[in-house]
């Protein structure tokens, strides 16, 4: 009996002693298969050195990238920049295996410590070294200079007083001389029209109605001055004064499609034929084009020196008194005068403006280069710190092995430094010649204006 107890224990013992060791060769055999799995996923996951480089794809640019361009897209390194840690970048270099290639070392660093160089070059594309003065050229700013929009209309008074005889002549015949040679001065694209009052009839009583009434317009067209000189040729002095009624039927000169006009009155006397020429000159000026009237007293006396000065305040102009032709060619050398100074203003504030807007753009150009350059070697610098951190580390240390890293690494940075030095010096070069050139063609139109409107005036 107790033999067999024994012998039941000794068999309860060694089953048990049996189950355990198969557990645990079943747990060793699961931890090796997990392992396996482990190591067959890391083999598979594509290491940090292995990664292709990632681009960017720039948007709205003028023209295609170049190849060269297109190097520059590539996104920066891990370590570019103000994120440099050099202890870091080095410990990132231990993983990498001990039997790659130049390429893939070089690769693999530029990695932690590639530049962005993409807003510098997007910029240099879209580099734009046009020059441009924004002022505009006082035949816009002033009445008298050239522009297709204004037309000039000249008020010549034929009434009988104007047949009076002055040193070089009569009135009529001095203010005939002193208008062609305000014509001569205007631009070719003016349009002109010359209007005579007070031209029919006599002075006398019997022939006021009839001269009061008598207004007619005698030229209206481009500037032709032979064509002027022949239509004031038949002007002769005769009857009244009808002043008002003149600038009242100017409106009907001026073209419709005039930007501005400017109206010169040129009278010997007052208002004789009850007409309010203050009243018209007031209405004109309220018109559309909002024309200026301009008044010229010839000879006149006190009372009629009142009366055209409020006619020229009427019409937002100015009044001036002369006593012979040479007053009257006095004002126009005035308005000459007020020409050249406005071309010489225009001239030098565009100048002025011309050489600013120059100076922003060979700064921008050379900042743009000099930043592409600047990275190129801080990017070399760190980047042959690392691959010689390869070489002490014991990574990679074939002397041919370690110069190939090197080289490629010193031929990427000659390569970027130049495209920097060369487009930044090529854009600079482009701002700096159509400066020029603006500056240039600004600087003689203004000289020439001023000259035309100089000999004119002498």
């Amino acid at each position: 009996m107790k033999k067999t107890l024994w012998m039941l224990f000794i068999c309860s013992f060694l089953a048990a002693g049996c189950g355990k060791a198969e557990d645990v060769q079943k747990e060793k055999a699961k931890s090796q298969e997990e392992g396996a799995n482990a190591k067959q996923e890391g083999e598979t996951k594509e290491a940090w050195w292995e990664r292709d480089p990632e681009f960017y794809e720039p948007q709205d640019l003028p023209r295609d990238l170049t190849e060269n361009e297109q190097y520059l897209m590539r996104m920066p390194g891990e370590f570019s920049g103000d994120q440099y840690d050099g202890q870091a970048a080095v410990q990132k270099l231990k993983d990498l295996p001990t039997d790659l290639t130049a390429e893939q070392y070089a690769e693999a660093i530029l990695k932690l410590t590639a530049e962005d160089y993409h807003e510098e070059v997007q910029k240099l594309i879209k580099f734009d070294p046009a020059v441009e003065a924004s002022g505009e050229r006082p035949d816009e700013e002033i009445e008298e200079p050239a522009m297709g929009g204004v037309h000039y209309a000249i008020l010549l008074d034929a009434s009988g007083s104007m047949n009076a005889q002055n040193k070089s002549g009569t009135r009529m015949e001095e203010a005939k001389s002193a208008i062609m040679s305000f014509i001569d001065v205007l631009p070719k694209e003016s349009t002109v029209s010359l209007r005579v009052y007070g031209h029919e009839g006599t002075g006398s009583d019997e022939d006021q109605a009839r001269s009061c009434i008598s207004t007619e317009t005698i030229y209206n067209g481009g500037k032709e001055p032979d064509d002027i000189q022949s239509a004031l040729k038949e002007v002769k002095p005769a009857g009244w004064t009808p002043i008002g009624k003149a600038i009242a039927e100017t409106r009907n000169d001026i073209p419709e499609d005039a930007g501005s006009a400017v109206i010169y009155v040129v009278s010997d006397g007052i208002e004789t034929c009850d007409g309010d020429p203050v009243k018209e000159a007031k209405e004109l000026a309220a018109e559309g084009v909002k024309p200026i009237i301009n008044i010229i007293g010839f000879q006149i006396d006190n009372e009629a020196q009142k009366m055209l000065q409020e006619v020229a305040k009427a019409g937002n102009g100015e009044f001036t008194l002369a006593n012979s032709r040479q007053d009257v060619e006095k004002y126009w050398q005035e308005e000459y005068q007020r020409l050249m100074d406005a071309w010489e203003e225009w001239k030098n504030e565009s100048l002025k403006e011309v050489h600013n807007q120059q100076q922003e753009l060979l700064k921008e150009a050379q900042d743009l280069g000099q930043s592409i350059m600047d990275k190129s070697q801080t990017e070399f610098q760190r980047a042959e710190d690392l691959q010689q951190a390869l070489s002490q580390e014991g990574i990679q240390d074939e002397y041919d092995l370690t110069n190939k890293v090197w080289s490629i690494l010193y031929d990427r940075q000659q390569k970027i430094w130049r495209y920097g030095y060369d487009t930044g010096n090529e854009k600079w070069r482009e701002a700096y010649d159509g400066g020029n050139k603006v500056w240039r063609e600004i600087y003689d139109e203004g000289n020439h204006k001023w000259q035309e409107y100089y000999h004119k005036k002498y």
